[in-house]
Order: structure tokens, then C-alpha cells, then sequence
């Protein structure tokens, strides 16, 4: 993880380690800067993109797309040097937003948990999720998935001098996690002899470990091998696990939504904007090639497992 990529994790966990990432959305040129409700608006203009399917009444009429995304989570969603919201996920929402309303700043940005993000759904505060949600059964029990954008599994970030290697070692002892983590469900249906350090946000978690306030902290992969990559006295060790794609998150039931979207989203698979994005953002090309499976591409699609996908 160098280059480009370690660069903008670099300014970017400055950023959380400084602010604890309590504030939230971001700004390019054409947009205001983040207010303390985390919120930031910006201005519809232009003509929208035919995806094939109609735009939703009530997101058209509102004249802009509202879209949760992480703050706190580099490369794919975080809060930059310059107080901006950036990343992968980002890159993403702003091009759903010139496709509905021909303006990428048609977009209003709120940063999420993986403890909040549903509620902020249901209660229409964002239109869409898109926050490194991996997709599982018991998740899409109370929101509708849309077609998946990425993948990643879970593994454990630990001392470099650490004894341990894989998650079977972890029987007694107390883990780090993140309260709602596809890595704090795993660990609680399948590892029930754990005792979960939980926490909100990845620098509370990153500190928690510094201090020895548990053996691991359990996450996403994409996310602990920066964090390695950025501190050498971390390792990133264990075999995946809950491998599963990411999906964005529509309210249940909400069928024009889901619908738009995904045409959205093909429009951007058959573009082959995941991909181009993606390098934009990792430009390690080592890095790049890890996760080259894991992107959406012109004939090459991601596809949700069917059952649980947190199996033991």
C-alpha cells in the first residue's frame, strides 16, 4: 500500500486521529463546506443521464441524490486534508448524481456508522447507503441490496510482535470491533467465547488496539491492510472471513429506487467506471491486482451467495 493509495490514507486517518471523525461530509469547488450536522448540500443543474429506467418521483422532485457514506474509511470513504469527503464510494455517489440530475454536486453527503446507517435509511434522512455494506441474508431482511459494486472478507489487524495468526486463537480473549461490522456479527454467531470491544468509529478502534485494549481488531480486509500498510508496528493476519460482496441499500419495498439504481449501476459496470475509479484511487499496482476479482467489470459480475453468507 504506497503511492497514491498510502498518501491519501496517510492525510486521511490525520484527519480521523485528529477529529475522531465526528464531523462529516465534505466539499469539492462546487460545493459548501461540511456543517456540524454532518450534512453537505450542493446545488442540482444540468441534464440527467437515460439509465433506462425512471428517475423516482420524490428524488426528482427533491432535486438531489442523499447518499450515507463512511467517513472514516480510506480508501473508499473518509474526510480528506482538506475537510472534503473522498474515496472510492465517493467517486461513486457523485457519478449516480450526474446520471439522475446531470450535476455531480446534485449530492448531499452524510457521513454513517455501520451502527446508524439503517436507521438513517429508514428514517429518510439518506436516500441510499453506500458505506462498505457487505451484503447478508439478516441484512436484506430489512433493506433491499443493489446489485454488488465490491467484495472484501474479514481478517484481523494485531502488534507486529503479536503470537497471533488466525482467528481460531482468539477463544477467551477480547477482539476490537465495529458495532453493526459485517466482523462483529461474525464474530458473535460464530466465535460466541469472544469478548467484543466495540466501538463506532475506525480511530477509536485503532487506538483501543494501540493501548492493548484487545489481542485483534476485526475488520475488512481493505480496510486493516492500509492501516498496516501505514503503521509497521501492525500486521494484518487470518484467513477471510464472511467473504461477501458490498452492495448499496435502498429502503424494503422501495422498488422504483432499487430499480433506478441498479441501471445506474450497470450504466457504470458497462462503463467500466468501477474499475478506472478504483485505480484512480489505489494506483499501487501490486494492490490493484489483489482486488481486480473483486470489482464489477463489462462482462465480469459480482454476484451475492445465496444462504448465509457468515458462515462458520
Amino acid at each position: 500500500m504506497r503511492s497514491r493509495f498510502g498518501i491519501v490514507i496517510g492525510a486521511a486517518m490525520v484527519m480521523i486521529l485528529a477529529a475522531g471523525c465526528s464531523s462529516s461530509s465534505s466539499s469539492d469547488d462546487a460545493s459548501p463546506s461540511a456543517s456540524a450536522s454532518g450534512t453537505t448540500t450542493t446545488t442540482a443543474a444540468g441534464g440527467a443521464v437515460d439509465v433506462g429506467v425512471p428517475l423516482p418521483d420524490e428524488l426528482k422532485s427533491k432535486g438531489k441524490l442523499t447518499v450515507g457514506v463512511k467517513c472514516d474509511y480510506p480508501p473508499f470513504g473518509y474526510i480528506d486534508e482538506s475537510s472534503k469527503n473522498a474515496g472510492f464510494e465517493v467517486d461513486i455517489a457523485h457519478q449516480l448524481a450526474a446520471y439522475a440530475f446531470g450535476d455531480p454536486n446534485a449530492l448531499s453527503l452524510t457521513c454513517v456508522t455501520g451502527a446508524n446507517r439503517v436507521s438513517f435509511l429508514d428514517s429518510k434522512r439518506i436516500d441510499l447507503i453506500e458505506a462498505t455494506m457487505n451484503y447478508t441474508a439478516e441484512r436484506a431482511q430489512t433493506i433491499d441490496f443493489t446489485t454488488p459494486y465490491f467484495d472484501s472478507g474479514v481478517k484481523l489487524l494485531v502488534p507486529k510482535d503479536s503470537p497471533i495468526t488466525d482467528f481460531d486463537q482468539l477463544s477467551g480473549k477480547s477482539v476490537i470491533s465495529i458495532s453493526g461490522a459485517t466482523a462483529s456479527l461474525w464474530l458473535t454467531q460464530c466465535m460466541k467465547d469472544v469478548k467484543q470491544t466495540l466501538f463506532t468509529e475506525t480511530s477509536q478502534a485503532l487506538t483501543a488496539l494501540n493501548q492493548n485494549r484487545g489481542v485483534a481488531f476485526a475488520q475488512d480486509d481493505t480496510l486493516l491492510l492500509d492501516l498496516a500498510a501505514k503503521n509497521p508496528k501492525l500486521k494484518v493476519v487470518g484467513d477471510a472471513k464472511a467473504d461477501s460482496p458490498w452492495g448499496m441499500g435502498v429502503r424494503k419495498g422501495d422498488a422504483q429506487m432499487l430499480a433506478w439504481v441498479n441501471a445506474a449501476l450497470a450504466h457504470l459496470q458497462q462503463a467500466d467506471f468501477f474499475w478506472t475509479e478504483f485505480q484512480k484511487t489505489v494506483t499501487d499496482t501490486a494492490v490493484q491486482q489483489q482486488f481486480a476479482k473483486f470489482v464489477p467489470r463489462p462482462g465480469s459480475q459480482l454476484t451475492y451467495p445465496s444462504g448465509d453468507t457468515l458462515k462458520c
